[in-house]
């Protein structure tokens, strides 16, 4: 209220051709900051058990996929794969996470997946790999699938 008495005083006065008075500065309150540079902070309950449950999968990772993760971890994108299919993994950001391996693995049921190993480094970033598939290793071939993997670092 007195905000606004003294925000009219001051149009009138302007309008009179006299001085406003000038209204106290409220004081800036900044929130406090989690522990990252745009806010995330420790992992919720529900960020907690996404995470559980990805680090248990077996399944192949979803384009668009996001992993909820620290930089004490080392997460997995796992793509399926065939004789002479190859993936390319290119990060984002460098900086923020690491591929750390890729290799052809069993999975308990038997399928091969593709793995690409990712280590995050810094916290409080989404960081994106992006992963293309060719059927073949040659670099200059079409690529026939592209699939973008997010990365919440807390």
């Amino acid at each position: 209220m007195r905000l606004a008495v003294l925000s009219m005083s001051a149009l009138v006065l302007a309008a009179c051709g006299g001085e406003a008075p000038v209204a106290p500065a409220a004081p800036v309150v900044e929130a406090p900051v989690a522990d990252a540079p745009d806010g995330h902070g420790p992992m919720d309950d529900a960020m907690k058990a996404a995470d559980a449950s990805d680090d248990a999968n077996t399944a192949e990772t979803p384009d668009k996929f996001m992993f909820h993760t620290d930089t004490s971890k080392t997460e997995s994108i796992h793509l399926p794969t065939a004789a002479g299919v190859t993936w390319t993994a290119t990060l984002g950001k460098p900086g923020e996470v690491e591929i750390v391996g890729a290799a052809d693995e069993t999975m308990p049921d038997g399928s091969v997946h593709h793995v690409i190993k990712i280590k995050p480094v810094k916290s409080g970033v989404i960081a994106t790999v992006k992963v293309e598939k060719r059927e073949s290793a040659d670099a200059a071939a079409p690529v026939t699938e592209t699939r973008t993997i997010n990365v919440m670092i807390h």
